[in-house]
């Protein structure tokens, strides 16, 4: 059984919320998504380093008659 952990998260005001945000508007967009695929990798349990190759044989694409 599954129990909510209420000591994780906490009640802020907008200003303290704006101060822990992850990012500030100088942080570099490369930077921003180099953290977002590693915490994409450790979601999915991807190895960052050697991510599994793309099924290219699940996509099809074909025109539409008008």
């Amino acid at each position: 059984m599954y129990k909510f952990d209420k000591s994780v998260s906490s009640v802020k005001t907008f200003r303290e919320a704006e101060l822990d945000k992850r990012f500030s508007a100088d942080t570099p967009l490369g930077e921003r998504l180099r953290q977002a695929w590693y915490l994409t990798c450790m979601a999915y349990g991807i190895d960052p380093l050697d991510p599994p190759k793309m099924d290219k044989t699940a996509f099809s694409m074909r025109k539409h008659s008008l």
